[in-house]
């Protein structure tokens, strides 16, 4: 114990308590409520510039967002690149056509040969929707293929509307 403590603990024992005055309670009160008041303005003004840094921070990443939604869809205009991509998206074809060839030999006794013929009338319906898709309008066919492999529909219209496209034309060609 230092000299201060040992002289402050002295004082206090040879003080007599019941001969103190009291503490005013509205001095205190006022006290207390000025703390509380300003603890809680502080925390106000804190969470209040919490919440805006967020929300900063989501229109950053909504605009990063944007930004790689358009580059994915500059990068899946690139031929080159594109060969790599409709692979995945025709092994998806080819289970459906087996899918459907299940159903064909439940329906039919032989087995080997209406699974040939099923592939090879498949094959020329998926063909037939292309072509016809592309004469009314090819300009709109990397748009469709764009939402076909996940881009969200918004902004590949965003994208339309940018090229001076009529983003309504793609709702009527993709059915919509």
């Amino acid at each position: 114990m230092t000299l201060q403590e040992t002289m402050i603990s002295q004082e206090l024992a040879n003080v007599d308590l019941s001969k103190v005055a009291a503490l005013q309670q509205k001095r205190t009160l006022a006290f207390v409520n000025h703390f509380v008041l300003t603890n809680v303005q502080f925390l106000n003004n804190f969470m209040k510039t919490c919440e805006q840094k967020l929300m900063d921070f989501e229109k950053k990443l909504e605009k990063v967002n944007a930004a790689m939604v358009l580059l994915e869809a500059r990068l899946s205009s690139i031929p080159e690149l594109n060969t790599a991509t409709p692979t995945p998206v025709q092994k998806p074809a080819e289970v459906t056509e087996t899918t459907s060839t299940e159903e064909t030999p439940a329906s039919e006794p032989q087995n080997t040969v209406p699974v040939q013929d099923s592939k090879e009338q498949e094959t020329p319906s998926e063909s037939t929707d292309t072509v016809e898709g592309k004469p009314s309008h090819p300009e709109y066919d990397r748009f469709v293929k764009m939402v076909q492999v996940g881009v969200p529909l918004q902004a590949v219209k965003l994208k339309l509307s940018l090229e001076g496209l009529d983003p309504n034309i793609l709702d009527q060609i993709l059915g919509k």
